[in-house]
C-alpha cells in the first residue's frame, strides 16, 4: 500500500479542531440571538445563455389545416416558415399539394396527422388534393 505521508492521526486532529471551533462558537452565542439572514440583492439572476430571440405570439400559435368531409379548414394566415400541422378526419387519404410544383406536398392517411413547413416568402399559395382534385384551398403566408 502506498502512503502519501499523511497519517490518520493528523487528519483526525484536524477534524477534532474544526468540530471544537464550531461548538465553541455556538456556546458563546447569547440565548436571544437571532441568526442573520443572508444578504439580498435586487439584481435579476443571471442565466447562462439568453435565447437568441423569443418567438412572437403569432409564431407560437398552432398552425393547423384540418381535412374533414372532403374539405380543407385553413387558418386565415400563417407566418413565413411556420410548421403547419395537417390533420385528416376523413376515412380516406388526402394530400396537401401546392399548385406550384415543389413548394409543398404532403400525404395524410385516414385519421393521421402530418406536418410541413410553410413557404418562407409571403404570398398566397393555392393547393389541392391529388386523389380528389375538386378539393382546393389557399394557404396565405405573411
Amino acid at each position: 500500500m502506498r502512503t502519501t505521508g499523511r497519517t490518520p492521526t493528523r487528519l483526525g486532529l484536524c477534524l477534532a479542531v474544526a468540530l471544537l471551533a464550531a461548538c465553541a462558537g455556538a456556546e458563546d452565542a447569547p440565548d436571544d440571538a437571532t441568526p442573520t439572514p443572508p444578504a439580498t440583492t435586487t439584481e435579476a439572476p443571471q442565466t447562462a445563455d439568453p435565447p437568441a430571440s423569443a418567438p412572437s405570439d403569432r409564431e407560437a400559435e398552432d398552425v393547423t389545416i384540418v381535412v374533414s368531409d372532403f374539405a380543407y379548414e385553413v387558418p386565415d394566415s400563417v407566418p413565413p416558415g411556420a410548421e403547419v400541422t395537417v390533420t385528416n378526419e376523413d376515412a380516406v387519404g388526402h394530400t396537401v399539394t401546392s399548385d406550384e410544383e415543389g413548394v409543398f406536398d404532403v400525404a395524410v392517411g385516414p385519421g393521421e396527422t402530418v406536418t410541413f413547413t410553410a413557404p418562407a416568402e409571403a404570398g398566397e399559395y393555392g393547393f389541392f388534393c391529388i386523389p380528389h382534385p375538386d378539393m382546393t384551398a389557399t394557404l396565405v403566408v405573411g
